[in-house]
């Protein structure tokens, strides 16, 4: 039933350029359901069902599911989540996990010239963090950004940056939180206009 949720939900959302798109489908791994308007926490079951994850991250190693690892993935979702949008101290709390799990740059030659790599640490927290410096450097990690309704991250891909809702038409298995908020504003007017 996850799987399937997971699919129809993806197919309502832009997706994020390169690896970057792993980092959305990561942050999305918490977010409030659809229907029950309740959070759920998805990241504990993919951490077991080692299927579920390589079909979600295809190119990343699937994190320990045990112990620390579990509670660290869960900190740093967290953290990468209170980043988007946040207009200062996002800068602080990731350089306290690059300082955790630095990452060493290497310059690779290219047909088209020279590009720089950053190559984590063994482990999952390392890959989420070398996507997320190399989506600073090019200035796509600013596009995330979260609905101020459900908490779903995507990718803003409008010329101005200023897409706030994940949706404005509910789609197949998404939802239209942008149309439900201005629903929602119209009649607070409307009833207040009543009032008056």
């Amino acid at each position: 039933m996850r799987e399937s949720r997971w699919n129809s939900e993806a197919n309502w959302n832009t997706p994020a350029p390169g690896e970057l798109e792993l980092v959305r489908r990561f942050l999305n791994t918490w977010r409030i359901d659809a229907d029950t308007r309740e959070p759920a926490d998805e990241l504990p079951w993919l951490l077991k069902d080692r299927r579920a994850w390589e079909e979600r991250f295809p190119t990343w190693p699937p994190g320990d599911p045990n112990g620390d690892a579990g509670e660290l993935l869960v900190r740093l979702r967290e953290d990468l989540r209170e980043a988007l949008g946040a207009p200062e101290g996002w800068t602080e709390a990731l350089n306290r996990w690059l300082g955790g799990h630095p990452l060493v740059a290497r310059v690779v030659e290219e047909n088209t010239g020279a590009s720089v790599r950053y190559e984590p640490e063994p482990g999952l927290a390392g890959r989420v963090l070398a996507a997320v410096a190399r989506s600073v450097e090019d200035g796509t990690f600013f596009r995330l950004k979260a609905c101020p309704d459900c908490r779903w991250v995507f990718y803003d891909k409008s010329r101005s940056k200023t897409r706030v809702w994940c949706g404005m038409y509910a789609g197949e298995g998404g939802r239209a939180c942008g149309t439900i908020s201005k629903v929602r504003r119209y009649r607070q007017r409307h009833k207040a206009g009543e009032e008056a």
